[in-house]
C-alpha cells in the first residue's frame, strides 16, 4: 500500500514524456552567443589655426570598443589640396589609405579604447569664403578655431549653426564649414529695431480743424528712451500725452519726446491739435503728417469726419481708400462723429490735401414769390371770385402772411397741392404755413400756394372805372400776373400799354408750365410735379424720373423740372463739372441722410439671409441676398466719391450671394440626380433658377418645363392688359373732366370749381361753338353752398366754421386729374357722373331739388377751407402785369370798362 502511494507521487503527469539528458542536448543544440558591438568613435576634439594658404587642423578622436576588435572609417573625404601631415594610432603610427577619389581611410585594432591623433593642412581662405570639410564624425565633440584679429569664426555643421558655449562650438558632425567673419556689435551698441503705427483723425468743423493722432512704437530689439516725430500741418496748440512721457520739445516740424524710463516693449502717445480754416466758400489745407523717425517700418491710417456744414474732399495720391470698419484698432475712435473717409498707406508718409467747400447761401429774403398769378371773375353785382396762385421759394420762413383786400374773405388755401390749415391774425390777415423748398444743384424748388378769395363791392355801372385791390403779401413778388374776366357783356376801355395792361404775359414763363395758369392742364402738371418732388424726398429716384418724363410728354417744361432733374443727374452720376461741387455734395448728403430706412432694411435682409442659410434654405437665402444687393446698389449711389464703405459692404454681400447660389445649385443638381426628369411640384409656386446669369433669376416651371415658356406665361396677363387698354377710346383716357350737372364729390375726393354751367344754364364758350349771350346778372353765391367744417388742430377758428362746397354748377375732378381707378381700369365719364348723381340724391335733404337757393342764395359768411377752384372764363379777359413788388406793398389794378347799349330783357 505504501509503495503504490510513492509510485503515484513520483509518476509523470499526463501529457509529458521523459527522455535522457544526452538526447535533450542533441535536440536543442548549443546556446547562442551574443555578438559584441563593433568599435565606435566616442569623442572628437578639433582645432583650426590659420596658416599661409589655408588652415592647420589638429584633431583627436577617442575610439572605444567592448573587448577587442577592428575599426575602419573615412577620416577625410576627397578634397583637393588637403594633406595629412601626421597620424598616430595610440603610440604607433596610424594605418591610412587614400583611394582613387582622394578620400583618406583609417583602420586599426581597438582593445578597450585608443586615441587617433591627426595633424593636417586644409587649403582655403576662410576670410573670403567658408572652407568646407568632411571628416570622421563622433558621438560628441568640440571645435575651436583661432581667427585673425578683428574677426570671429563662423562655423556651420551639417548646414546649421553650431552650438557655441564660450569659445568652443559643440558638434561631432561629419560636414563642417568654417569662415572668419566680422563679429556682431554688442547688444548695447546696436540700434534698436522699432515698428511704428500711426492713426490720424481729422474732424472738420465750421471754423476749425480738430486733429487727434495715436502713435504706437513696438520695440522688437533693444530699447528706446527718446522718440522723434516728423510733423506737418499740426496747429500751434499741439499737445503730446502718454503714460511714460516726461515732456516734449517742438523744433519746427520735428517733435522730440522724452520718456521717463527706457522702453523695451511698447509705448503709445496721443497727440491733439487744432487749426483754423478760412471763411471763403472754397479753401485748401494740407493733410496732417505724423511720421515716426528712426523706425524700421511704419503704417499710417487717416480718418475724416465733419460736424458742420463744411465739406472736406481729400486729394491724397499715394493713399488707398478703404472702409472705416476695416481699419485696425489703433486707428479707430480718433474722430468726432461718424467717419466719412478712411485712408491707409504703407511706409513713408505721402502728401495730400483737403479741399474745404463751404455752403454760403446768397443774401436774400427768407421767402420769395417768383410768380403771383391771379385769375379773377367778376359779376355785374360787384362780386368777384379770385384764384391766387403763388410760386413760392422758401429758404427759411415758417409762414406767409396774406392780407385780403377790403370786402374779400379767404375761402380756400392749399400749399404744395395739399390742404393747408391757416390761422387768422388779429389784424385780419391770414398766416399760411409754408413748406421748406427742396434744395437742388441749380437753386431752390418753388412750390405752389393757392389762395381762393370771394368778395363783393358796389354794382357795376354802364361805364365803370374802379380800382381792384389785390391781396398783400409779406414777401417780395418778382412778377405779378393778373387775368381779369369782366362781367359778361362788358368791354375794356384799356388797351395794351395803358398802365399795367399787356397783350400777353412776358415774364414768369420760367416757373409756370406754359399751359395757362388756372387751366386744368397746369393744375394737372402741378400735381404730377409735386408727386415727383415727393418721390425725390423718399429717395424713390426711379419714380421721380418717371414723373418728370411724364411731364415732358405733356409738353410741360420749366425751371423747376430742370432743377429737380439736376438732382437726379447728381445721384445717377451724370452731373456736370461746371456745377457747384459743394451743392452737388450737399444734395447727395441730404439724400443719404433720408436713406436711414434703406440702411436698416439692408441690415435686416442680410440677417435674414444668414438665418436662412444656416437653416439650409439656400434658395430663400439667395433671394434675400439679392434684395439686400438691390438696396445696396441704391445706397451706393448716395456715397461720395471718396467713401467706399457701401461698396465694400456690397462686395461682401455679392461674395456671400455667389456662395449661396453655388450651394443652391449643388443641392438642386443632387435632387435631379435622385429623380431624373422630375421636379417637386407645388401648386401655384415658382422656383428661382440661380444658375442663370440674370441677377434677378430666371423662372423655372414647377413641372420642369422650359424657363422661357414659364416667363412668357407670367408676363402674358400684363401684355393682355396693355392690349385691352389700347382699345379704349383716346377721349376716355386722361381726358380733362367736363361739366357734371348736379354732381357732388364723394367725401374722400377734393372738388375744384370748373368753368361749367353757370346759374341760368349758360355754358362757357368753346373753340368750336360761338359764345352765347351771357345773362346780365352773375351771382357767385349760387356757386357755393355751406356745410360744417371739422376743426383743424392749431387753427384759430371756430369749430363750427362753415366750409364752401360746390353745388349744381361744379365738376368733380379727381386728385390726380385722371379717370383711372385704383385697379388700373378705365371708367367712362358717364359712369362717373352716374355714381356722383346717385351719391348726390342719397345725401340731399328732402326738398333740396326744389330749393330756391339754386337760383341765388343770400351772401354767406365764408371762411378759409380746403377749396380749390378753376375760375369760370366768362367775359372779356384783360391782362395786367407788374414786376418787382416789395414785401408788404399794396397793388391795385385800374379797371375801365363799359357795357354796350343792348336791349334789356
Amino acid at each position: 500500500m505504501l509503495l503504490a502511494l510513492v509510485l503515484a507521487l513520483v509518476a509523470p503527469t499526463s501529457g509529458t514524456a521523459e527522455i535522457a539528458g544526452e538526447r535533450h542536448r542533441a535536440l536543442t543544440g548549443p546556446p547562442l552567443e551574443v555578438a559584441a558591438p563593433t568599435p565606435w568613435v566616442e569623442r572628437r576634439e578639433l582645432s583650426f589655426r590659420p596658416v599661409d594658404g589655408g588652415l592647420q587642423l589638429r584633431g583627436r578622436w577617442t575610439i572605444r570598443s567592448f573587448g577587442a576588435g577592428w575599426f575602419s572609417g573615412l577620416l577625410f573625404a576627397g578634397s583637393p589640396g588637403l594633406r595629412v601631415v601626421s597620424a598616430r594610432w595610440g603610440a604607433a603610427p596610424a594605418t591610412l589609405k587614400v583611394d582613387a577619389e582622394g578620400a583618406t581611410i583609417v583602420a586599426g585594432r581597438v582593445a578597450g579604447s585608443v586615441e587617433l591623433v591627426v595633424e593636417a593642412f586644409v587649403p582655403g581662405d576662410p576670410t573670403r569664403e567658408a572652407v568646407a570639410l568632411e571628416l570622421l564624425p563622433a558621438v560628441r565633440g568640440t571645435i575651436v578655431a583661432s581667427a585673425p584679429a578683428g574677426l570671429t569664426p563662423g562655423l556651420r555643421v551639417d548646414g546649421a549653426a553650431a552650438l557655441t558655449v564660450g569659445e568652443k562650438q559643440w558638434s561631432g558632425a561629419r560636414a563642417i564649414a568654417l569662415a572668419f567673419v566680422t563679429p556682431p556689435a554688442p547688444a548695447a551698441d546696436r540700434p534698436p529695431m522699432v515698428v511704428a503705427k500711426v492713426g490720424i483723425g481729422v474732424t472738420v468743423g465750421d471754423a476749425e480743424l480738430r486733429g487727434r493722432a495715436r502713435a504706437v512704437w513696438e520695440v522688437r530689439r533693444g530699447e528706446v528712451a527718446k522718440l522723434e516725430l516728423e510733423t506737418a500741418g499740426l496747429g500751434g496748440d499741439l499737445e503730446v500725452v502718454g503714460v511714460n512721457v516726461r515732456g516734449f520739445v517742438r523744433e519746427g516740424d520735428r517733435v522730440r519726446v522724452e520718456l521717463q524710463a527706457p522702453v523695451r516693449d511698447r509705448v503709445e502717445l496721443e497727440l491733439r491739435w487744432s487749426a483754423p480754416i478760412g471763411k471763403a466758400a472754397e479753401s485748401r489745407v494740407n493733410l496732417p503728417r505724423v511720421a515716426p523717425v528712426g523706425v524700421f517700418h511704419s503704417e499710417v491710417a487717416l480718418q475724416l469726419a465733419r460736424d458742420g456744414e463744411v465739406e472736406a474732399v481729400p486729394e491724397a495720391p499715394g493713399w488707398s481708400y478703404v472702409a472705416a470698419s476695416t481699419l485696425p484698432a489703433w486707428a479707430q475712435g480718433l474722430v468726432e462723429g461718424t467717419a466719412t473717409t478712411a485712408l491707409v498707406q504703407q511706409g513713408s508718409a505721402a502728401a495730400g490735401s483737403l479741399s474745404l467747400l463751404r455752403f454760403v447761401p446768397l443774401e436774400g429774403p427768407p421767402v420769395v414769390v417768383d410768380v403771383a398769378a391771379y385769375t379773377i371773375a367778376t359779376s355785374r353785382e360787384g362780386r368777384a371770385l379770385v384764384r391766387a396762385h403763388y410760386e413760392v421759394r422758401n429758404e427759411r420762413a415758417a409762414h406767409l402772411r396774406v392780407t385780403p383786400p377790403a370786402g374779400f374773405k379767404v375761402i380756400g388755401v392749399r400749399v404744395g397741392g395739399q390742404t393747408a390749415a391757416p390761422a387768422r391774425a388779429r389784424d385780419g390777415s391770414w398766416i399760411v404755413p409754408l413748406l421748406r423748398s427742396v434744395e437742388t444743384v441749380t437753386g431752390l424748388l418753388s412750390f405752389p400756394v393757392e389762395v381762393i378769395l370771394l368778395g363783393e363791392s358796389g354794382a357795376w355801372r354802364r361805364r365803370e372805372t374802379r380800382a381792384l385791390q389785390l391781396p398783400t403779401l409779406d414777401a417780395p413778388v418778382a412778377v405779378s400776373r393778373l387775368t381779369l374776366h369782366l362781367p359778361p357783356g362788358y368791354r375794356s376801355r384799356k388797351h395794351a400799354g395803358d398802365g399795367d395792361v399787356v397783350a400777353a404775359f412776358t415774364r414768369g414763363e420760367g416757373i409756370t408750365y406754359g399751359l395757362g395758369v388756372g387751366e386744368v392742364g397746369a393744375a394737372q402738371a402741378d400735381m404730377v410735379f409735386q408727386d415727383a418732388v415727393q418721390a425725390w424726398m423718399r429717395n424713390d429716384f426711379g419714380a421721380a424720373q418717371d414723373k418728370l418724363d411724364a411731364l415732358r410728354g405733356m409738353g410741360a417744361k420749366n425751371e423747376n423740372i430742370a432743377r429737380l432733374q439736376s438732382n437726379l443727374d447728381v445721384v445717377a452720376g451724370k452731373s456736370s463739372v461746371s456745377q457747384d461741387m459743394s451743392l452737388q455734395r450737399r444734395v447727395r448728403e441730404q439724400a443719404k441722410a433720408r436713406a436711414y430706412a434703406d440702411v436698416q432694411a439692408q441690415v435686416a435682409l442680410k440677417q435674414q439671409a444668414e438665418e436662412e442659410r444656416a437653416r439650409g434654405d439656400y434658395a430663400a437665402s439667395a433671394s434675400s441676398y439679392q434684395q439686400a444687393l438691390a438696396v445696396g446698389d441704391k445706397l451706393a449711389q448716395l456715397e461720395q466719391s471718396e467713401s467706399v464703405d457701401q461698396k465694400w459692404t456690397n462686395a461682401a454681400l455679392a461674395k456671400e450671394y455667389q456662395q449661396v447660389q453655388s450651394k443652391s445649385s449643388a443641392v438642386r443638381a443632387g435632387r435631379r440626380a435622385k429623380k431624373p426628369g422630375k421636379m417637386a411640384k407645388s401648386a401655384g409656386s415658382s422656383v428661382y433658377d440661380f444658375e442663370s446669369d440674370d441677377v434677378a433669376g430666371a423662372l423655372v416651371r414647377p413641372d420642369g418645363g422650359d424657363a422661357k415658356a414659364a416667363a412668357d406665361e407670367v408676363e402674358a396677363p400684363r401684355e393682355v392688359a396693355v392690349r385691352d387698354a389700347a382699345k379704349v377710346p383716346a377721349d376716355a383716357v386722361e381726358k380733362p373732366p367736363e361739366v357734371a350737372v348736379n354732381a357732388e364729390p364723394a367725401p374722400t375726393d377734393e372738388a375744384e370749381v370748373a368753368g361749367g354751367e353757370l346759374a341760368g344754364g349758360v355754358e362757357p364758350p368753346s373753340a368750336t361753338t360761338p359764345a352765347p349771350v351771357a345773362p346780365r346778372a352773375r351771382d357767385f353765391t349760387a356757386v357755393v353752398d355751406v356745410v360744417p367744417l371739422k376743426a383743424a388742430p392749431g387753427v384759430a377758428v371756430d369749430s363750427a366754421m362753415p366750409v364752401v362746397r360746390t353745388a349744381a354748377e361744379v365738376v368733380v375732378v379727381q386728385r390726380r386729374a385722371g379717370l383711372r381707378s385704383r385697379r388700373g381700369s378705365v371708367r367712362s365719364r358717364d359712369s362717373l357722373d352716374t355714381k356722383f348723381k346717385a351719391e348726390r340724391e342719397r345725401r340731399e335733404p328732402p326738398g333740396a331739388k326744389d330749393s330756391p337757393n339754386l337760383a341765388g342764395m343770400p351772401t354767406p359768411t365764408v371762411h378759409a377751407s380746403a377749396l380749390s377752384v378753376v375760375v369760370p372764363a366768362v367775359g372779356e379777359a384783360v391782362r395786367y402785369q407788374r414786376l418787382l413788388l416789395p414785401a408788404g406793398a399794396a397793388y391795385a389794378v385800374e379797371i375801365s370798362a363799359k357795357e354796350p347799349l343792348i336791349a334789356k330783357e
